[in-house]
């Protein structure tokens, strides 16, 4: 304890460290701010978005109790699919600027092959991606913890300090111990403030966010001891300080850097994505031939499908659009397939490599729960693409039988409800995140370890 206690003093006598620290705190609630900026213009497009559907969908109701109504005018109107706001939308922006939020799905544009976005952005703010709070953690913390930590050992070794302390008997292992304790505790204990105060920062309630912001501290921590166990096996080899500042700077721009950007070359090699062009321009070729053939198209659909065909075969201009509709979503799918599998596997890939750089693994965690990565709006696009299915099921047999709708349909009416996964997966990948991260940290403190004895230690410091 006298140890410790005398190592805070010297921090605190240490400008460098009030410095370093005070800027860390500012570059901190400089993300959240902007992490606010961001929830809210979410939160408040999502509102107006749900705020149409309803009362829209309580005007339906209200007509249909009055009197039957043809399906091909509610057919016109679109529905709204809105992902609910982010559980921890200041944690990391991850896909939230990228992906749509909500998507506008009306029955006669269910094979539109580009999802529009009502949001208007800066393209170069796309391209460069924002300023938040888990760029900080991820990129910018390893940075201020190795500046305060870099020279555990190696300075006290270069000006003959450590072998004092070796003749008084204290062992190495609890020496440096002591002093990365010391060193680190200031700016994790502010990155594990601002993680905590992410939630209070981004108007979330505690009770939906409180699990996800323990595990969000976890990953904080985890690759905050991991950056400190670099730190100690820099120290158990460098000679000076200044060879120890340059190894964790190499480790840092290795990892945090080079490894990230080599992986992300072997995943688009490895699973290139289809062009969107060649998407849209499938569409349009679909679109166009299933035109031109359009009373072809009809008939052969009611002779596939002959429970749907009207009375006497008179055939409307609605009943045509649904035809050729169902053509050009056979002809699309092929493509639609192969954006998805290519998609998936290089998230899987990703998974799979992760843990080759602890910033890759964070990353993936914080995104994940932020509520803005990968795997919750992949399920929105596919709960989107099932309410597409819907739609076409609700109205697609009313409109070929010429039925009208009742007030007997409301209960039937088609609504988007997303459904957040269960808590089991997501716990799991972060869980899996936190315990290869720690798994590297144990590695790199046993391999330090193993040359921290202490004779070791006064003949390189002879």
């Amino acid at each position: 304890m006298k140890t410790l206690a005398y190592e805070i003093q010297l921090l605190l006598r240490d400008r460098a460290a009030w410095v370093l620290t005070a800027l860390f705190a500012f570059v901190l609630v400089y993300a959240l701010n902007q992490g606010v900026e961001l929830a809210e213009r979410q939160r408040e497009s999502a509102k107006t978005v749900l705020d149409a559907s309803r009362t829209f969908d309580g005007q339906v109701r209200e007509a249909l109790a009055r009197q039957a109504i043809d399906p091909r005018q509610l057919a016109r109107q679109p529905l709204s699919a809105v992902l609910p706001p982010a559980p921890l939308p200041l944690l990391a922006v991850g896909q939230a600027d990228l992906t749509p939020a909500f998507e506008a799905v009306s029955l006669w544009r269910l094979q539109t092959p580009t999802d529009a976005r009502v949001e208007i952005e800066n393209p170069s703010r796309l391209l460069a991606g924002r300023f938040d709070l888990a760029f900080v953690l991820v990129w910018l913390f390893p940075l201020f913890l190795l500046a305060l930590a870099y020279d555990l050992l190696a300075g006290d070794r270069e000006s003959g300090v450590l072998r004092m302390v070796l003749s008084r008997g204290v062992s190495p292992r609890k020496w440096l111990a002591i002093r990365a304790l010391a060193r680190g505790a200031p700016i994790l204990a502010l990155a594990l403030a601002a993680t905590w105060m992410s939630a209070s920062w981004g108007g979330v309630a505690a009770d939906t966010s409180n699990a996800r912001l323990l595990y969000a501290c976890g990953v904080v921590a985890a690759y905050g001891v991991f950056w400190l166990a670099i730190a100690a096996l820099v120290n158990g080899l460098a000679r000076s300080a200044a060879a120890a500042a340059t190894a964790v700077g190499a480790v840092w721009v290795t990892v945090v850097l080079v490894v990230p950007t080599l992986l992300n070359v072997v995943v688009e090699s490895l699973h290139p994505m289809p062009s969107r062009a060649e998407l849209v321009a499938s569409a349009r070729e679909a679109s166009g031939d299933a035109e031109r053939r359009g009373n072809e198209v009809l008939n052969s659909f009611y002779r596939d499908h002959p429970e749907l065909a009207p009375p006497g075969m008179q055939v409307d201009f609605a009943q045509r659009i649904l035809a050729v509709q169902d053509e050009i979503r056979g002809s699309m799918d092929p493509v639609r397939l192969e954006f998805d599998s290519q998609l998936a596997a290089q998230q899987e890939l990703v998974e799979l490599w992760r843990f080759a750089s602890p910033a890759i693994a964070a990353h993936e965690a914080l995104t994940d729960l932020a509520g803005t990565g990968y795997w919750r709006h992949r399920a929105f696009r596919d709960q989107v693409e099932g309410f597409k299915q819907s739609v076409y099921d609700f109205y697609s047999p009313r409109i070929h039988k010429n039925r009208p709708l009742t007030k007997s349909d409301v209960a039937e009416l088609p609504r988007f409800e997303f459904a957040e996964e269960p808590v089991e997966r997501w716990t799991s990948r972060v869980t899996l995140s936190i315990a290869g991260m720690l798994a590297l940290a144990l590695l790199a403190a046993l391999l330090a370890g193993s040359r921290l004895s202490a004779r070791k230690l006064a003949a390189s410091s002879s």
